[in-house]
């Protein structure tokens, strides 16, 4: 019978309850649930229940009654993101309420993850309640100084408790460039939320109260972030562990300026299942890291930013923690080629390396991680200026798993380095090079020669790199899927002909890159119709002709920068919107022959824009109307 309903009346909850999970766990989860949604009030009801993660913009009038919705309607969330800054780029202009509105209809959204102002939009009028307004924390020292007279616009702890009451199963909360959360709010966390295991607090204002109540509140907590919160002391932290620090795995703490060795001595003295640290203070010095080091023994991962740290603490490192497996030294003054000469005997198991404006440490260092850690797989160097050569010769002949290289600013290593990574290391499927001044056509010819697995490859500011290099790659590293050569002023159209004929790329940029012409565009367009992102900015002699056959040659492109084009016009943008009906994102900055309707055009025949960098005075009244949400200007008054 027509409009009869056969089906429904005969399922039972839990068996529509397990369908509607299923299909929240596929592809485009987020558009099948709302779906769900819309066959009948039952269907509504169970698909709320099944939601388990919510991504949200903090910014708005209403931001705390939005929160106050979600929690009520959503109520077995147990994954909750708040960002302050997804609203960002809609605060130009109009009013705040466009603003949040516009922010949150663009934000990025996971499997299972809720859009509120889909839900909200029906509710023309929300209801004016005087728990909207700031409220005064009992903690004063977390309120961070504010412009007086300033209207706060944004998500306070009365939304943090409206969560906390609503969503007592909170697994997950994140809180990035949350100003004006204080104490006050995690206390409401810690008093409902017992099974919360994960707490990101990037850059909130948060004071040791706060943090003292999630830790006597909270004893499943796993997972900690602490980067830029800078109302904390001591005090916080260490309350923090001395209560749930047996069950905390992974801690991050970053430019937190009061927080000192003492903080360092607790977590080793509370947490010996701590598998992940980074530490980024100028006030930290050997002693807390030592600490870290003798009472964390099932360490892992350590990324340290110490300034005042010297070769002690990583003899600490390499003497108790020898299940490391990644480790990053950055901006280290201290560190002599000791430090890693102490990991390498004890850190067997190590897989990444990161070394960067770490100036002391010469090829001897690296000599002796790569005969000791033979698993080493990822390895990145930058700003090492007493590296040489001999130090990559070590690591071609003793990692022969070693997956992905990066070089930036080291102007002493030569070619010679490539010919021994290009011997030893088959396996190399990712490779960067920045800045490298040395290197030429013949290193990569080494490389192409021995990585045939070669699938990303970067090279910037390669100014001895040239087609000789290319033409070499394109013959042997046919699973080359992502090329950069920027600024690669060498490389012509002969090159990029021969990697287009070898080589289905998805991701191509050749900014700077100014010998190539519309023929070496149009050998891309032709052989790589699987392109998404494509780059061909600073390119001074291209025209029309090339965006026409990328237009017809690449249907899937998602992504296109083509700024400081000269004499690109407003009829390849034209060609170009009429094939790529995928795009999502343009930027087309001092293009002197584009106008106000090379812009509508990208406007109007783009249904799928997110972002559009122009220069403001392109864009008319009307674009401005149709697409203010996806518009981006320059800052040109700066």
């Amino acid at each position: 019978m027509r409009g009869a309903d056969l089906i429904n009346a005969a399922l039972p909850d839990e068996l529509l309850d397990d369908v509607i999970r299923r299909v929240g766990a596929g592809g485009g989860a987020k558009r099948d649930l709302d779906a769900c949604a819309l066959v009948c009030r039952r269907w509504r009801r169970l698909e709320r229940a099944s939601r388990r993660s919510a991504r949200l913009a903090a910014s708005g009038e209403r931001a705390d009654e939005v929160l106050r919705l979600v929690a009520e309607r959503f109520t077995a969330l147990a994954e909750v993101s708040v960002n302050e800054r997804l609203t960002a780029a809609a605060s130009g202009s109009g009013s705040a309420r466009r603003s949040y509105r516009s922010g949150m209809e663009r934000g990025p959204y996971r499997a299972g993850m809720i859009h509120m102002p889909n839900q909200i939009r029906r509710r023309r009028r929300l209801p004016l309640a005087s728990n909207l307004t700031l409220q005064i924390s009992p903690f004063p020292l977390d309120q961070p100084v504010s412009d007086q007279g300033s209207e706060r616009s944004c998500l306070t702890d009365v939304g943090l408790g409206h969560l906390a009451r609503g969503c007592r199963g909170l697994e997950k909360l994140s809180l990035v460039w949350c100003s004006a959360i204080s104490s006050t709010g995690l206390v409401r966390i810690a008093e409902n939320c017992k099974k919360l295991t994960s707490l990101d607090l990037q850059a909130c204002f948060i004071g040791d109260p706060g943090l003292i109540a999630i830790g006597e509140g909270c004893k499943l907590l796993k997972k900690l972030n602490l980067r830029f919160v800078e109302g904390t002391t001591d005090e916080g932290l260490i309350g923090l562990v001395k209560n749930c620090g047996q069950s905390l795995v992974s801690l991050a703490v970053a430019n937190c300026q009061w927080l000192t060795d003492a903080s360092l001595h607790a977590v080793g003295s509370h947490c010996p299942n701590l598998e992940i640290i980074s530490v980024e203070s100028d006030r930290v010095q050997s002693v807390g890291i030592i600490s870290i080091a003798k009472g964390c023994p099932q360490l892992k991962t350590l990324k340290l930013q110490c300034l005042g740290a010297g070769d002690d603490a990583l003899d600490a490192v390499g003497s108790f923690c020898p299940l490391l497996e990644i480790l990053s030294l950055n901006n280290f003054e201290g560190f002599t080629d000791r430090s890693l000469t102490s990991i390498a005997k004890g850190c067997k198991n190590l897989t990444d390396l990161v070394l960067n404006e770490c100036h002391l440490l010469t090829d001897r260092s690296l000599e002796f991680v790569a005969r000791s850690c033979k698993k080493l797989a990822r390895l990145k160097i930058s700003g090492c200026q007493n590296m040489e050569s001999v130090a990559l010769e070590h690591i071609g002949r003793w990692c022969p798993g070693l997956l992905e290289l990066s070089l930036i600013f080291c102007p002493r290593i030569q070619n010679s380095a490539f010919l021994e990574i290009g011997r030893g290391c088959s396996l190399l499927r990712t490779l960067f090079l920045v800045d490298c001044s040395r290197i030429s056509d013949s290193a990569l010819s080494h490389i192409a020669q021995g990585c045939k697995n070669l699938t990303e490859l970067s090279i910037r500011r390669g100014y001895e790199v040239g087609d000789r290099a290319l033409m070499s790659i394109a013959e042997n590293c046919k699973s080359l899927r992502e090329l950069t050569l920027q600024f690669c002023e060498r490389v012509s159209d002969a090159g990029l002909s021969a990697i287009a004929e070898n080589c289905p790329l998805h991701k191509l940029n050749l900014c700077g890159c100014q010998l190539i012409t519309d023929s070496g565009l149009t050998a891309i367009a032709r052989g790589c119709p699987d392109l998404v992102f494509l780059d061909i900015s600073v390119l001074r002699i291209i025209s029309d002709i090339a965006l026409a056959e990328i237009g017809d040659g690449c249907p899937k492109l998602k992504e296109i920068a083509l700024s400081h084009c000269p004499e690109v016009t407003n009829v390849g943008l034209e060609h170009l919107v009429r094939g790529c009906l995928q795009l999502e994102s343009c930027q087309m900055v001092y293009c002197r022959r584009i106008t106000s309707s090379g812009v509508a055009t990208i406007v109007s025949g783009c249904t799928r824009m997110k972002k559009l960098l122009v220069e403001e005075w392109k864009v008319s009244e009307r674009t401005r109307r149709r697409a203010g949400p996806v518009l981006s200007f320059l800052c040109t008054g700066l």
